[in-house]
């Protein structure tokens, strides 16, 4: 019950962010059973997301965020601020400089613009996430001294080190 709680007080929050970011007066319903969740651009294909409110590409929206397990979006920043509320699974936040932390369903997580990180989905289980935005989505990739990577050479290091943590199959 506590969980349920705190993430409809979180829905509620990102509800209330948006409806100040954007001024609109059309309410908006996105059912789960209609989404259509498409790969994120410059971001790993182990990402999707589907526009629950507004275009990431235009201005500000909302997101919901699919990551397969052991998905990782390599160290990187964004021009926006983002929050992120976990729906499912285990979401592994490494923020610069500090210790990683795993976020479920019902925590909270606020990210402000060009704060380097990286995003892992930890377990066996898929991870989803409600993802606010408040402007245009871009996402600029880093190496260890903080340099922009290009998202290619950042992507296929990250889809490596994947691929060396993957449970090896029995054959």
């Amino acid at each position: 019950m506590k969980n349920f709680c705190l993430a409809s007080l979180s829905l509620c929050l990102f509800t209330f962010l948006v409806s100040a970011q954007e001024s609109s007066d059309k309410p908006v319903i996105s059912k789960a059973s209609t989404q259509k969740y498409v790969p994120a651009h410059g971001a790993p294909d182990c990402l999707t997301l589907a526009a629950l409110r507004g275009d990431p590409d235009k201005g500000p929206s909302v997101v919901e965020i699919k990551l397969t397990p052991g998905c990782i979006i390599p160290w990187h920043w964004h021009s926006i601020n983002e929050s992120v509320v976990p729906l499912s699974g285990l979401l592994e936040i490494s923020m610069q400089g500090e210790k990683p932390s795993i976020i479920v369903n019902g925590d909270y997580n606020y990210l402000p613009a060009k704060h380097v990180h990286q995003d892992k989905c930890t377990g066996s289980r898929p991870c989803s996430a409600i993802v606010s935005m408040d402007g245009v989505f871009d996402i600029h990739y880093v190496d260890k001294s903080g340099a922009e990577l290009p998202a290619g050479a950042a992507i296929a290091a990250a889809e490596k080190l994947m691929a060396k943590s993957a449970p090896k199959s029995a054959h």
